[in-house]
């Protein structure tokens, strides 16, 4: 699925996502998949797997992978 970053706080390490169907979907930093310092800006396009409320395996778009 797709979305969008609502929220990211690299000092907690967590945030918010608001998928294609409109409801969010929390996230912690382990969640984003990618190597070193893994932050997420805010209104960012991503795609992830939704599980319950929660995002996981979480790809910037257009980033390396």
């Amino acid at each position: 699925m797709k979305g969008i970053v609502k929220f990211y706080s690299l000092v907690k390490g967590a945030g918010v996502i608001v998928g294609e169907d409109h409801k969010e979907y929390t996230f912690k930093m382990t969640d984003i998949t990618g190597t070193g310092l893994r932050r997420l800006a805010e209104n960012q396009a991503v795609s992830f797997t939704p599980s319950a409320f929660k995002a996981t395996l979480i790809v910037a778009e257009g980033a390396a992978q």
